[in-house]
């Protein structure tokens, strides 16, 4: 009897931090939402708002049908992403995962979007089914590529943010082709809760009461899983059916979401991620404690984007902006916690995949050279007209090239730049999956430009390609710093690099919702619009191109050396912390050069260095050498498709870029199952 008292005494009870926080957040949420009303009604005839009003009183008619629905719908919104982020970890045995991250809502936002397009009819008939669909499709895509690997943390997040990246380049696609069309689904798309009647909460509760009473249902299936597969599957639970049925479950919560409302990011992640940092030990602890977080920090996003919008020019601040700008640091908060025991893709412990045969290098320079050449030849004379196809005349060329010469040099250069950073950046962390685009090295070169571009300051590209090579350092800095205490790990940085993309997501689509000449033209860019180059512009990244590139021939024996470990390093006479500041600089400078031509999302950087070691290069010069030559070169079809593919219309060549650049990277995570 006392062994059995001592033993419940010694039992773990909930930490009184998680129930204080959760009060405190709700209490400053709810006071924050409220206090603007305070001033024009009494404390009882606000809450009253919710069920009544007052005919005679304009305020409080605006408070029933405006402010108490956005409340509600906020409040329902939150608490069900909330309990599907921590269904969606629990699941996956991720601490990382949730809907935002496994691409569920960029998924949801492309079947709205094909929807809109060519079946108008189903949305007409419900918007749930097109998101739904686009939901269950990401989703699918990730798991596939990463059934073999064993769910692996850090690549469930990269596969999800890759697909996250695809989906949103076909959209951007679809929105520079059709924007007519879709100019308010993309309004939409950055995440709004403004109500002006109670309708849209009145359909979408039941939906969200009936899946997350399946959800809860799944409770005990779902605490079975934390036993692993085998002891779960030998107790007679079915793993792989209710895997497969809390992930639908997931979607189709995360999806009626975004059908609704647009994508207000990161709520599903953020919410399981406090939840966790705060004491739920147990699933049952972090499935209701998620459930409130995520109510409180998605009023609590909702109603800073309110008063940003008022506070500002009158232009509508989404919510999806301040939920995104909330999930940023709370991954970097769960980053300095996470463990993570697997290996990345390409880093197995005895690896058996494909080695390439090792090839000369001017040979195959030669080849490369050779057919940037002719793609540059065919672009200059070979496109469509108002007729037909036509090859313009050599003695026309000097009137060709003003309109097909410096966006197809700019092009290159962007992609020699890339090529080179890439091979830089794989080689320092020793991470044959890192880019500048999955570092997060773009994206801090792009936040700097979308400020800028903000701001309404006046700086010509002198001044660009300062900002973005600030940017770029910075944010390379930050995550090498973040790493630090894990020596500068390449799952760390990914990761890291993931917490700033949501930095930039979020400029993204404050941008987006403002619309206007100033978005367009910024849409533009961060998709690589190339015909924005001026020649003077193009011989001026020439000049700074070659200069960087002599400095390269100082850091091959940096690189060559630094893969040998810190002591190793030091013993050959390399001071190590010099040395990888120097990289630094020259990656955030490569990157920044090419961000400013062809926008953050193409990813050659990470292309390119595989295709330079696919053929037979190993060696540090070798590779950055051939890297350079196939970025170039990727850069330059894509630079010339984009010209002619919608004829007389076109496409950033950084958008064709990422299309392919997206499929190369599932391809190489599907490849990477397999051996």
């Amino acid at each position: 009897m006392y062994a059995e008292t001592r033993l419940a005494t010694n039992t773990p009870g909930l930490p009184a931090r998680l129930p204080l926080a959760a009060a405190l957040l709700w209490l400053g949420a709810l006071a924050a939402s409220a206090s603007p009303w305070l001033a024009e009604l009494d404390p009882a005839a606000l809450i009253s708002a919710f069920w009544t009003y007052n005919s005679h009183d304009y305020t409080s008619v605006l408070a029933h049908f405006s402010w108490a629905p956005r409340v509600s719908v906020a409040i329902l919104i939150g608490c069900g992403l909330g309990l599907a982020g921590a269904v969606t970890q629990q699941v996956l045995g991720n601490p990382l995962a949730s809907p935002t991250t496994l691409g569920v809502e960029a998924g949801g936002q492309f079947g709205v979007t094909i929807a809109t397009l060519f079946a108008p009819a189903v949305l007409a008939f419900s918007p749930d089914l097109a998101a739904v669909a686009g939901g269950l499709l990401a989703i699918f895509l990730v798991i596939a590529l990463t059934w073999r690997l064993g769910f692996s943390p850090v690549t469930v997040i990269l596969a999800g943010l890759v697909i996250t990246f695809f989906m949103g380049a076909l959209n951007m696609a679809f929105l520079l082709l059709k924007g007519e069309w879709l100019g308010n689904l993309f309004i939409w798309g950055a995440g709004s809760l403004v109500q002006n009647n109670w309708t849209p909460f009145m359909d979408l509760w039941p939906r969200v009461l009936v899946l997350a009473l399946a959800l809860v249902l799944l409770m005990r299936p779902l605490q079975l899983l934390q036993l692993g597969q085998a002891s779960a599957s030998s107790l007679g639970a079915r793993v792989g059916m209710i895997r497969m049925l809390a992930l639908f479950l997931v979607v189709l919560m995360s999806a009626t979401v975004v059908s609704r409302v647009g994508v207000v990011a990161f709520v599903g992640l953020a919410a399981p991620v406090l939840a966790r940092l705060l004491g739920a030990r147990n699933l049952v602890e972090r499935l209701v404690w998620s459930t409130l977080f995520g109510g409180g920090l998605l009023l609590l996003a909702d109603t800073l984007a309110h008063w940003a919008s008022t506070w500002g020019d009158g232009s509508l601040v989404p919510t999806g902006t301040t939920t995104a700008l909330i999930g940023g640091p709370i991954i970097l908060l769960a980053l300095q916690s996470f463990r993570n025991t697997h290996h990345m893709p390409g880093q197995d412990a005895s690896p058996t995949g494909f080695i390439p045969i090792r090839r000369p290098a001017v040979v195959i320079g030669s080849v490369l050279l050779t057919l940037l050449l002719a793609t540059f030849i065919v672009s200059m004379g070979w496109s469509p007209g108002l007729q037909e196809w036509s090859w313009t005349p050599l003695s026309q060329w000097d009137d060709a090239w003003v309109w097909r010469g410096p966006r197809m040099l700019a092009a290159i250069l962007a992609g020699v730049s890339l090529g080179l950073a890439g091979t830089l950046i794989q080689r320092m962390t020793g991470n044959v999956m890192a880019s500048p685009e999955m570092l997060g090295i773009s994206g801090g070169a792009a936040l700097v430009m979308v400020l800028i571009v903000l701001s309404g300051a006046e700086v010509g590209r002198a001044g660009q390609l300062t900002a973005a090579t600030v940017g770029a350092a910075g944010a390379l800095g930050l995550l090498i710093l973040l790493a630090r205490r894990h020596r500068f790990a390449g799952n760390q940085l990914l990761l890291g690099g993931l917490a700033l993309y949501v930095f930039m997501d979020s400029g993204l689509r404050l941008v987006m919702a403002s619309g206007g000449t100033v978005a367009s033209k910024l849409l533009n860019w961060m998709y690589g619009a190339t015909w924005l180059i001026s020649e003077s512009e193009a011989l001026a990244l020439l000049s700074l191109i070659l200069l960087i590139s002599l400095c390269l021939f100082t850091v091959i024996r940096p690189l060559t050396i630094l893969p040998l470990g810190d002591t190793s390093a030091s013993s050959l006479g390399l001071p190590v912390g010099r040395a990888r500041l120097a990289l630094l600089l020259l990656a955030a400078l490569l990157t920044a050069s090419a961000t400013v031509v062809i926008g953050p999302l193409s990813f050659v950087g990470l292309i390119a260095p595989h295709l330079a070691r696919v053929l037979g290069q190993h060696t540090v010069g070798r590779q950055m050498m051939v890297a350079a030559l196939a970025g170039g070169l990727l850069l330059a079809v894509a630079d010339y498709l984009s010209r002619i593919v919608v004829y007389p219309g076109q496409l950033p060549a950084g958008l064709l870029a990422a299309l392919v650049g997206g499929l190369y990277f599932l391809w190489g995570l599907s490849r990477h199952g397999r051996s």
